[in-house]
This record gives C-alpha cells, structure tokens and sequence, in this order.
C-alpha cells in the first residue's frame, strides 16, 4: 500500500476545497477592512478557486468509486493494453478533463502572483520582464491545452477507452504530459525569482528583506509539487524505467496506480497554489503589513528623504513671509519622518528677483520670473 490511495485522495479534496474557501473569502474580507480596491489579481482568484473546486470533485469521485487511489488487477502482463475494465475506463474518463482543467488552473494562478506583483513593484525593467512572463504563461496554457484536447485528433471518445485503443489512435499523452511539467516547473522558478533581486536592492533593514522574501517564497512550496509531479514522469520515461519495478511503491505495470499518483501530485500543486498565491494578502490578519503597504511606505519614505534632504539647506515661507524673499529661499515645508499626514499650504517660487506685492494683496511676479501658488496635501503611512 502506498501513500496514494483512495483515503489520501479523497483527504485531499475535501480539504483543498475548505482551504480554497477560506483562503479566497478571507482575502476579499481583508481588501475590505483595509478599504484597499480589489484588483485583478484578486478576481482571478475566483476562476482559480472554481477550477480547483472543480478538481477536488474530480478526484472526489474518484476515491468514491475506487478508481483513482487504486490499482490495475495484479499480473496482468500484457493485457493491461487491452484491459478494459469499468475502473480502468472510469479513471480515463475522470483524467482526461482533469488533464485539460489543470492547465488552466495553473495558468490562473500564475498570473494571480505576476498581477500581484504588479501592485507592488514599479520600475521599467520589471514592467518588461512582468509582461514577458504574463506572455509566457499564457502562450504555455494555450498550447499545451490544445495538445491534449487535440492528441486524438478526431477520435475524441479514444481518450476514455482502453491503454491500446488510446496508443493506437493518439499521439504519445505522456510525452505532451512531462513536457507540460518541465515548463511549469521552469515558469513557476522564474516567476518566484521575479521579484527577490529587487527587494535585495532596497535600502532597508535585512530583517525587513528577509520577511518580503519569505512572503514571496510561499509558492515554492505548489513549486515543490510540481517538481514531484515532473520526478514521477522522468522515472516513467527515462532510461531507469528498465532497471526498476516501481515508482513510489507503484509497480510500472500498474497504470490506475501510476495515473492516480500523477493526478494526486498535479492535485497537490492546484491546491497549496491556491493556499499560496493568498498568504502574502492575509499577513494583516497576524498584526502584519501586507506587501503592498510595505512597498508603499519605502516609497514614500524615499519620497520624503529627497524632500528632507533639501529642507536642510533652504527653509519654508507663508505667502506673508515670502515676500522679498528669492528662489534659493523658498522651498515645500520641512517634512519630519514619523509624522502620519504632512500639510503644506503655501506658495513655491522661482524669480530672479525679489517678489513684489501688489495692492490687492497678491505677489507680481519680476521680469524674467515665474511664480507658481501651490498647494500640497501629502499623506505618509507610518512605518
């Protein structure tokens, strides 16, 4: 016995679907409490959510009617080609869809953590490379879904009959299968690696970078999965296959044992995927920061360094004082750090010369000069 079977699988269907529940619903509620608009990595997560829903029930059904968690009959030989047994044919019908919904959960979820990305990095190298990688993912998507839905050509019904019937009339599935594994392996490290060189190069305390970077390192763990999944197909496919008789305590002849292994792995990916692309939002719940706002703040704390660091040299006038007073004298108002909402109401000039007034009380602007009356209203989020 192995540790997939159909008490494991039908574990983790249910708790997938709870988890996903929570995670979503709670994600939503904290863009509420922090009054922070839901964007669009926050609705993708609701076609996420349906998609791993939607195969939790599939490998539901699966344990429940002793196919998937299973095994072929023992001593088959070569009959497992033709055997066309009602679990056998279940499975198949119970893989194929499977097979076809996984790639577009996937490729949800992806763009949920490249999305929100988005929402916290600025900055024209990582707008490309963002971008690139929102392309890449949905080309992957778009061309592996297309390569199974069309590996039997027009002998759609050969995806649900017997080993031999599906060998005979499509094209080798496994070859597309480790092929979708190892790029979304390869998707899923570049896009776990997006982000990290820039939290690196922010000048901030390491303790503070550790905690973004583990944030961020959440997902490793679907990666974690999916580099599981990859294993299994590399075993079955490679050179070893003939010096070994079982993957994962599977025999190799085993193929309900073998897909329901690949299933139950692929599952495991959707799901803690789903849980992952969710944690970095819910830190708020735990008395945290959620990235955003940490983002926001170092922003804004450069912001107000560069403005600090002039205030040093020129000082702050009210329109009253500001007359007589020339451009090297007038600046914004002396912005301390820790303050959580700076107002500045008062004039910025630039002028050649002295600033005249006028009877009606206004400032006349000197040949050559410009003034400009301004008001700023600056809010500074407390770090």
């Amino acid at each position: 016995m192995t540790y997939v079977n159909k008490h494991s699988v039908l574990a983790i269907g249910i708790t997938f679907i709870i988890l996903g529940i929570i995670v979503v619903w709670t994600r939503f509620y904290v863009r509420r409490v922090k009054k922070i608009s839901p964007g669009l990595d926050d609705w993708l997560c609701i076609p996420a959510l349906i998609l791993v829903i939607a195969e939790c029930t599939i490998v539901i059904i699966g344990a429940t009617t002793n196919t998937l968690g299973s095994h072929s009959p023992a001593n088959l030989g070569l009959g497992a080609i033709t055997y066309d047994g009602a679990d056998q044919i279940t499975l198949e019908e119970l893989e194929f869809p499977f097979d076809l919904m996984q790639i577009v959960c996937l490729m949800t979820l992806k763009l949920v953590i490249l999305f929100f990305y988005r929402r916290i990095f600025r900055g024209r190298a990582f707008n490309i490379a963002s971008w690139i990688l929102i392309g890449t993912v949905i080309a992957w998507a778009i061309t592996f879904f297309i390569a199974i839905l069309a590996a039997c050509g027009t002998h759609v019904r050969a995806n649900f009959q017997t080993l031999g019937i599906l060998k005979e009339e499509c094209v080798d599935t496994f070859v597309i299968l480790i092929c979708l594994a190892v790029f979304d392996v390869v998707v899923d490290l570049a896009i776990i690696i997006l982000p990290l060189p820039l939290i690196w190069l922010l000048q901030m305390p390491t303790k503070q970078k550790i905690a973004l970077t583990g944030t961020f390192l959440v997902g490793a763990m679907a990666i974690a999965c999916g580099i599981t999944r990859m294993a299994i197909f590399a075993e079955l496919l490679g050179p070893a296959l003939f010096s070994q008789s079982d993957i994962d305590g599977v025999s190799t002849g085993d193929s309900i044992g073998i897909i329901s292994l690949l299933m139950f792995w692929g599952m495991c990916e959707m799901g803690v995927g789903m849980i992952a692309v969710c944690l970095p939002t819910l830190r708020p719940l735990f008395h945290g920061k959620t990235p955003e706002s940490i983002m926001r703040s170092f922003r804004e704390m450069l912001s107000l360094g560069s403005v600090g660091s002039k205030s040093k040299t020129y000082r702050s006038f009210t329109p009253r004082e500001a007359h007589g007073r020339t451009e090297s004298e007038i600046s914004l108002a002396d912005m301390k750090s820790g303050v959580s909402l700076v107002h500045a109401n008062q004039y910025q000039a630039y002028a050649t010369g002295p600033l005249a007034t006028s009877q009606d009380g206004k400032h006349d602007v000197p040949d050559g000069g410009v003034m400009v009356d301004k008001k700023l209203i600056q809010t500074v989020e407390t770090v």
